[in-house]
């Protein structure tokens, strides 16, 4: 080791070269699309510029195991004496059918998470906490208080103890769980392992990317799949003549290979590209033929107007409209209608007195006239059409409604059931699938065989947020609980009461006391509201932490205990849920850090320090359960049939080798063999018989192939849709689709004299979630800065680089950094969410600039998040000077 750091010391390769050489091809376009003018350079594992060691060897690695991206592209770590210097990504050969698994920039800076002097090494304790609760907690010192290192043996003791003291004391739905082991465990498990096995406790519902699209698509089309299934894959795609992206951004929220492949289904079919959204972002830049403009929140009407456009010159589907759908008109009414209102009727103006025409839309959404007309020209008359949307439209107040138009438009086109042709939407986050490119799962890893205990509090809420195609009869249940929303967490511990299902504002009380997360995600600047966070974790007795950093969430804990990531363990797999063509097996990059553990091993110690049995836990090694998973891996079969196959063959020998527990079984490739190539991939070709194309048969014979709808139809007119959420859901829904302007939205901006901005949070290049959110290198070269149009930062005597206060009307305040570019839509800000929170002491101030502390705690649908419905005032930053992100100090946990 000493000479290794040695060789790294005499070197002259220093920190601003690196930021150079680690860029890749795509942030060329990122760094270009955002104005901004470094130069960059492509490197491989080869290349001449980086140090060249002895002694070293070359192990890939799957990137984001643990964190919030679901694409989990292939990756290299060069390895001397244990330390992991630099990095790459695949090498093998690549090809337009079978494109290489290229890492992102966020995967190319795992290094710089692994080994950063940010990393916990040690459990901590909180110094001016103690236990017992009372005035022990102190916990008006969370968040500034200093922390002491104290033995894994003290820490388990101080959690146990602490847990069944409050359990005992108040019972258990004083605690809360942040999360689910999901992410390390793969258990499915509703609440916290920990918090179960000593009797369960209150959970979130709701969820955080989706928007308003589950609940809707589930009821009006009998399926959601988050834009996996009801997508095309990247095969079909290369057959659609246009392809319309709404609000999807993929050079900046998905993996890096969905880029390449709309460019290259544009070069074989010669597809136009049009973009809707009211950033021309960077995938605009690079894809888009034509961008169409849209105000944030006001996407429904935009969209009534293309309706109203195809309807006034027959342009629409009818026949397939005719036979495949209900509710479009008079004629074609489901029989559990409980209004004669139609949709055709309605874009007409029969009932409200307003037809929903181009120039009535214009005046809301701020596309012009006429580019709405050819717009509605273009989607109803180009065969086959690819219509997608990413549910960024949906994370608004009434996103529930945009998704029900969107249907409604899409399926006027008919381009559903046919090669090309597709209406999907997805989560629009950083995996493929999502919102991007789809496709059914052709490889797959199965289950890990992790066994946890039931939460008897809480209630799973899948079927409550509309994940079960019958949300009447499998869905909520007004006798159970099911926790609090997501979108009014942090002010429901404040506040001391919590909003039950249904729109009828029934509460019930709350006194959190134990606030627990034994996993690495960290939805302290994830969650809507986060202005309330600081009061809310200063308000419990007991706060218990795991994480690889001080995140936020760890810094206003009692108890910190340090986690080892993915690349620490005995192996590490990876796959994407869909589409799924490849399967991933790295190994241990770097030894445990420290004195960090694995959750599970977390887990089973506190589980000892209890006395809790395997009946209740059973203790399984993180290298049994991926191993499992490896040997229930399954392969969906060349002749389309559907059908799967064992992935892989294991014998005796492997099982002695591999010091596993399990049973010989016969499989297409030997473990061995999947285990040294590291990955293996499914190859693809045009017209090979995984092209997906989503209800094919239904296309085909719509009698005999019903969807899970009550006509067996998709359902534009959606009785069951409106009595579900009378029944059980946040807010209000029709069941024929119609715009409403959003609280927050642009229709009350003008009533506005101060809070007149739009803010919009789009997923960024830099970070997936707040991981890599404090990764210097990516703050240098993407930063997050709050995005206005020039024209209005002109108006407001703003120049790029000032720093400007962000406020919401109920008094939260960010301040971050300006940068001004022509290419956002006037009146609307663009900044991403989920940075470190930073709140001044003394001012209150969010000087780490999270979105989510101006978010306001709503109340929406299945409890989903209206992060795009934000109203800001926006003024020039007169507190003490702020450092830029790549210039602050990391926050270190304890000084050596």
């Amino acid at each position: 080791m000493t000479s290794l750091l040695k060789k790294i010391e005499e070197s002259s390769f220093d920190r601003r070269r690196f930021v150079q050489v680690a860029a890749t091809a795509g942030v060329v376009a990122g760094l270009g699309l955002t104005g901004c003018d470094n130069k960059v350079t492509e490197t491989t594992k080869d290349s001449p510029t980086l140090v060249d060691l002895e002694g070293g060897e070359w192990i890939p690695f799957n990137c984001l195991t643990w964190g919030n991206c679901g694409f989990r592209c292939y990756n290299q770590a060069y390895v001397v004496d244990g330390v992991m210097i630099r990095q790459a990504t695949e090498q093998r050969p690549d090809s337009e059918d079978n494109p290489q698994h290229r890492g992102c920039p966020k995967g190319r800076s795992v290094r710089r998470i692994l080994t950063s002097p940010e990393r916990l090494k040690y459990p901590m304790k909180r110094k001016n906490w103690q236990p017992g609760g009372g005035s022990n907690t102190k916990g008006e010192m969370r968040g500034v208080d200093e922390w002491e290192r104290i033995s894994w043996d003290e820490a388990i003791d101080y959690v146990a103890n602490e847990l069944v003291r409050i359990r005992d004391t108040y019972g258990n739905r004083s605690f809360l769980a942040l999360g689910s082991l999901d992410f390390m465990m793969n258990s499915g498990l509703l609440g916290s392992p920990t918090l179960n096995m000593l009797g369960g406790c209150l959970t979130t519902w709701g969820q955080a990317s989706q928007g308003g699209f589950p609940v809707v698509s589930n009821n009006m089309r009998g399926v959601w799949s988050s834009g996996c299934s009801d997508s095309q894959d990247r095969m079909s795609l290369r057959h659609s003549k246009l392809i319309v992206l709404w609000g999807i951004n993929p050079a900046w929220s998905a993996s890096g290979g969905d880029m390449y492949h709309f460019l290259n289904a544009k070069r074989k079919s010669g597809a136009k590209v049009i973009i809707v959204d009211p950033f021309f972002h960077p995938s605009a830049q690079a894809l888009a033929d034509e961008w169409v403009p849209c105000r944030p929140g006001t996407d429904g009407a935009l969209l009534e107007a293309l309706a109203h456009e195809m309807i006034s010159n027959n342009l629409q589907d009818q026949e397939y409209l005719d036979t495949h759908c209900v509710g479009f008109d008079a004629e074609h009414m489901p029989e559990d209608a409980k209004s004669d209102e139609n949709f055709k009727d309605y874009i007409l103006g029969a009932y409200d007195g307003q037809p929903k025409t181009a120039e009535w839309a214009s005046k809301i959404c701020g596309t012009p006239v006429e580019q709405i007309k050819s717009f509605a020209r273009q989607i109803a008359t180009t065969k086959p059409t690819a219509f997608k949307s990413s549910s960024a439209p949906a994370r608004t107040f009434y996103g529930n409604r945009y998704a029900q138009l969107f249907f409604a438009v899409g399926w006027m086109t008919g381009n559903e059931g046919v090669l090309g042709g597709e209406v999907s939407a997805g989560s629009s986050f950083a995996n493929s699938h999502f919102g991007t490119i789809g496709g059914t799962s052709l490889v797959a890893f199965g289950a890990s065989g992790y066994k946890r205990a039931a939460n008897p509090i809480c209630t799973e809420p899948r079927g409550l947020q509309g994940w079960v195609a019958d949300s009447i009869s499998g869905g909520y249940d007004p006798a159970k609980e099911y926790g609090i929303p997501f979108g009014d967490l942090w002010k429901s511990i404040v506040v001391g009461q919590y909003h039950l299902p249904g729109p009828n504002g029934v509460t019930r009380e709350l006194d959190i006391k134990c606030i627990l997360r034994d996993n690495c995600w960290s939805p302290a600047t994830q969650i809507i509201g986060g202005d309330y966070f600081e009061r809310a974790m200063r308000k419990v007795e007991f706060v218990v932490i795991n994480d690889i950093y001080l995140t936020n969430d760890a810094q206003y804990a009692d108890i910190v205990l340090p986690v080892q990531t993915p690349l620490e363990l005995d192996y590490s797999i990876s796959f994407m849920c869909t589409p799924s063509d490849f399967v991933f097996v790295g190994r241990r990059i770097i030894e445990p850090y420290y004195e960090a553990k694995a959750d599970c091993e977390i887990y089973y110690m506190i589980a000892d320090k209890l006395k809790i049995g395997e009946d209740v836990a059973p203790r399984l090694s993180t290298k049994q359960a991926t191993f499992n998973q490896i040997m229930a891996g399954t392969i969906r079969k060349p002749d389309g049939s559907g059908e799967r196959e064992t992935l892989v063959s294991v014998t005796e020998e492997d099982l002695k080798f591999y010091g596993i527990e399990g049973a010989p079984q016969e499989g297409k490739i030997p473990i061995k063999e999947l285990i040294d190539n590291v990955i293996y991939q499914v190859e693809r070709k045009d017209g090979d018989n995984y092209m997906n194309v989503f209800n094919k048969a239904f296309r085909e014979d719509p009698e005999a192939n019903p969807l899970k709808t009550p006509s067996g139809k998709n359902e534009i007119y959606c009785q069951r849709l409106k009595d579900y959420y009378d029944l059980a859901m946040l807010h209000d829904i029709d069941a024929l689709p119609k715009y409403k302007p959003a609280v927050d939205g642009y229709e009350q901006s003008l009533t506005e004299t101060e809070y007149v901005f739009q803010m919009v949070t789009p997923h960024h290049i830099r970070q997936a979630g707040s991981t890599f959110a404090n990764v210097k290198q990516l703050n240098e070269v993407f930063p997050n800065d709050l995005i206005m149009n020039s024209g209005d930062a002109q108006k407001k005597g703003f120049k790029r680089g000032d720093w400007v206060l962000a406020s919401n009307s109920d008094g939260a305040k960010i301040a971050r950094r300006l940068n001004t570019s022509p290419c956002v839509v006037p009146g609307v800000v663009i900044l991403a969410p989920s940075n470190w929170r930073e709140v001044d002491q003394e001012t209150g101030v969010d000087i780490g600039g999270n979105a989510n502390t101006v978010t306001k705690p709503t109340l929406t649908g299945d409890g989903y998040q209206a992060f795009n419905s934000v109203l800001l005032k926006i003024e020039k930053y007169t507190g003490k000077e702020l450092l830029p992100d790549y210039k602050r100090a990391p926050i270190v946990p304890l000084s050596e």
